[in-house]
């Protein structure tokens, strides 16, 4: 296979055979993994789930994962990381759901949520991520969810209505109201029909954030369960204080779909992308990612919040600053995440 692609390359000169494949069927092209939106449905106002599926086989994702999805805007490639929806595959040729939820910023979930329609091809990164449920476990689940971080316990719950013998489970779902809840109605079903399943539907909007007394009248028996959480930064924060403060930090796994980024009151400096031959401004508080994307530079990308690291470059010269922590850093050869990375003085980055 590798003589046939090295002849075809050679034939095809100076395009690749992908140049051609995908003016036939860009699903045809083998250099990188795409798919085809089967359907688009809404689930509130400003939330859908995309099925899409894949050219080729993926490897089998667990339930609780992550993929990344590209979508060419404006001339550029925007990549976002979505947590999978749906329950564990079957088999590697089912289609894959993401659960989207709008955010008003005009980039890939707001097009995903407004204006991707069935038939449009998606860009794809293999599934990914540790925030799994355990092995044949039979200790209690508590799932706590906050708003759009629903999608990946959404993947657990159906993984689990699928399984023989599934351990209870209590998902406490907050929202501002039920309108805001994801697939409510299912849920709702589950724990009708579901002896394990419980629901707990917290509206904050009129009950307010869920606090510590919230939750042990909710789940009294919460320090003996496995928590899986996820949502926005101060509910994760919280909740992590809970634990720590009971010593439970082990029986917690947190995944968080937004990082806090701090506002630096200090110099940038020139960021110079020496493979790409372009040189901007970069401002203390613009990650070195913004600066290359705005320069015309493509730039890897995946979460763009500092957790998948598919966005990092080796650093030539200069020192960046960490935009969650402040911290000034960085050598020669450095691998440098640019999506949480901002320019502390002249740098040049190998891009």
């Amino acid at each position: 296979m590798t003589r046939i692609l090295s002849l075809a390359q050679r034939l095809t000169s100076p395009l690749l055979p992908d140049d051609y494949l995908t003016l036939i069927d860009p699903l045809l092209a083998q250099g990188s993994l795409r798919g085809r939106i089967v359907t688009v449905e809404a689930e509130s106002r400003d939330s859908s789930t995309i099925v899409v599926r894949a050219a080729r086989a993926v490897a089998a994702f667990k339930a609780g994962q992550h993929i990344g999805v590209g979508v060419d805007l404006n001339g550029v490639r925007h990549w976002r990381t979505f947590s999978l929806s749906g329950a564990e595959p079957l088999g590697p040729t089912q289609a894959l759901q993401i659960t989207v939820k709008a955010t008003g910023s005009g980039g890939v979930s707001d097009h995903l949520v407004h204006d991707a329609k069935a038939g449009d091809v998606l860009f794809l990164d293999p599934p990914s991520g540790d925030f799994t449920l355990p092995e044949h476990t039979a200790e209690p689940l508590l799932l706590i969810a906050g708003g759009s971080g629903i999608t990946p316990l959404l993947s657990m719950i159906r993984t689990l209505a699928q399984a023989e013998n599934p351990p209870s489970v209590h998902l406490i779902y907050s929202a501002r109201s039920l309108d805001d809840m994801v697939a409510l109605a299912e849920l709702r079903a589950y724990a009708d029909t579901k002896p394990w399943f419980t629901l707990t539907a917290w509206e904050s909007g009129i009950r307010g954030r869920i606090d510590q007394p919230s939750l042990a009248l909710i789940e009294p028996d919460w320090q003996q369960s496995i928590a899986y959480v996820c949502g926005p930064a101060p509910m994760l924060t919280a909740v992590d204080g809970w634990w720590r403060e009971a010593g439970l930090t082990q029986r917690l796994k947190i995944e968080q779909f937004q990082t806090q980024l701090l506002v630096v009151d200090g110099e940038g400096g020139t960021a110079n992308f020496t493979a790409s031959s372009r040189t901007s401004n970069a401002a203390a508080n613009e990650s070195l990612m913004s600066v290359g994307e705005a320069s015309g530079v493509l730039m890897p990308s995946g979460c763009r919040i500092g957790i998948c690291h598919t966005c990092v470059v080796p650093l030539k010269s200069g020192k960046v600053r960490d935009l969650r922590t402040g911290r000034v850093h960085g050598e020669p050869g450095e691998p440098i995440q640019t999506c949480i990375n901002a320019a502390a003085c002249d740098v040049a980055l190998d891009v």
